[in-house]
């Protein structure tokens, strides 16, 4: 890249693990630098995004729970920049209700107190077909229904379809001024997975019926023991099929982008949140845990500094993407980030991922070699040797390594000022539904 970009479009897609990325090759993407060990900052979506859109630490500024007037907010600096903002995204975890607008223009969450009676209403959504203006004949419903129908379309209750999100994203930017901001979140890669038909039909999973769905899936976060191997199959290729789904979706974005002759002069980021487990370790889900399958996560960046390319086969924090952003951009970077430029200086010895449950955290350091968790949660502390695989090794394993990555960890508990809660206590109402039917609670 010759002249740094004049706009912004982050795209983040939850739950999509780093050895699941080969349907993004299809992006309309003119060789894109990938980063082969970018990770995230924790096991899920409450203790990664604050690493992704604030630039710091989860368990820094108070912990989990709503984003505090003290961290930094990538938006917010570039809206103090003139940047128009923008932002499209349905996890009720980054809603308003959480502070995740601050710095948007506009933010759409889709925190709509209807969204709930819709999907009740019509659970199979757009494979209604044309059918919905003939039940809308007999139920007599109100435009504010049908409205919120639309926002559903074709998902299970607890978030709308990639389609919504894209469009209204696509929708958003035909208007908006240069330079801009545009972060669009996909959730439909995220369990309960139900893809539309075509793409569930790819996978040999078209005849599923979502009820069936919902309760593998209630099994798989409670007891995975009773389900089946063909059931763990199925949930399986549910996930893979949305993951096409939703790639798809999202080069929506990026060819309105190439159509409005604004792609070469935008920096195009394309990350996730973190992974899933699908029996791995012997677990499924997001347990908190620093396992690789977690936290290891797809970072894909277009239009960037020449220097990023240096980073690719670097360690690289998805603390990192702020100050990233802001150097390509050539902004001053805020001291508040406690992320760095991957590509300038030497690169990274580790990287850190936390989280906490009620009041006990799990902190670990990883470098190119070592994994060490210190784990209140389950009162253990874990050494692995990464050398040559994935091998439990006793914690106080000598050597400069293993010595280095503890000796890390044990850094990052000294300085925690977390006072770490149930985030179900933070919501009510709608929220607190979704979060339960997406596993959260």
């Amino acid at each position: 890249m010759t002249d740094c970009p004049r706009n912004v479009l982050l795209i983040t897609i939850d739950s999509l693990r780093y050895d699941t990325v080969d349907p993004l090759e299809r992006l309309s993407l003119s060789d894109p630098l990938r980063f082969e060990k970018a990770f995230a900052t924790g096991p899920g979506t409450s203790p990664s995004f604050p690493g992704i859109l604030t630039g710091t630490l989860p368990l820094s500024h108070g912990g989990l729970g709503p984003l505090t007037e003290g961290r930094p907010m990538l938006a917010e600096h570039l809206q103090d920049a003139g940047f128009a903002t923008g932002g499209f995204q349905c996890n009720p975890f980054l809603s308003k209700h959480f502070n995740y607008d601050r710095g948007f223009d506009i933010f759409e969450d889709y925190q709509h107190p209807l969204m709930g009676v819709a999907t009740k209403l019509f659970p199979r959504g757009i494979e209604l077909d044309g059918r919905l203006g003939a039940i809308d004949d007999i139920l007599h419903l109100t435009d504010a229904i049908k409205w919120t129908y639309q926002l559903v379309a074709g998902k299970p209750r607890p978030y709308v379809s990639a389609e919504v999100v894209t469009d209204d994203a696509v929708e958003w930017l035909a208007g908006a001024s240069e330079p801009f901001f545009c972060w669009a979140h996909y959730m439909d890669v995220h369990h309960p997975c139900f893809p539309p038909r075509e793409y569930r039909a790819d996978h040999g999973v078209a005849d599923i019926e979502q009820a069936d769905v919902a309760e593998s899936y209630s099994a798989l976060v409670s007891d995975p023991g009773a389900l089946t191997t063909a059931q763990l199959a199925d949930l399986e290729a549910l996930y893979h099929a949305a993951i096409d789904y939703t790639v798809d979706q999202t080069d929506r974005l990026i060819e309105r982008l190439r159509d409005d002759g604004r792609l070469d002069e935008t920096l195009v980021v394309v990350t996730s949140d973190h992974g899933e487990l699908f029996g791995d370790h012997g677990q499924y889900g997001k347990p908190e845990r620093l396992y690789d399958e977690l936290l290891r996560v797809p970072l894909w960046v277009t239009n960037g500094p020449d220097h990023l390319e240096d980073a690719t086969d670097d360690l690289v924090s998805l603390l990192d993407v702020p100050p990233m952003i802001h150097d390509a951009l050539e902004i001053d970077i805020p001291s508040a980030y406690e992320g760095r430029r991957p590509g300038v200086g030497d690169p990274r010895e580790y990287v850190l991922a936390e989280h906490a449950v009620e009041d006990e955290v799990i902190v670990g350091a990883r470098s190119a070699a070592w994994l060490y968790e210190a784990d209140e949660i389950r009162d253990e502390h874990r050494l692995f040797d990464l050398r040559e695989g994935f091998e439990h090794v006793a914690a106080d394993a000598e050597g400069e390594g293993p010595a280095r990555v503890r000796r890390i960890v044990r850094n990052r508990l000294d300085v925690l000022d977390v006072e770490a809660t149930q985030l179900a206590e933070e919501v009510e109402g709608d929220v607190e539904s979704r979060l339960e039917d997406l596993g959260y609670l």
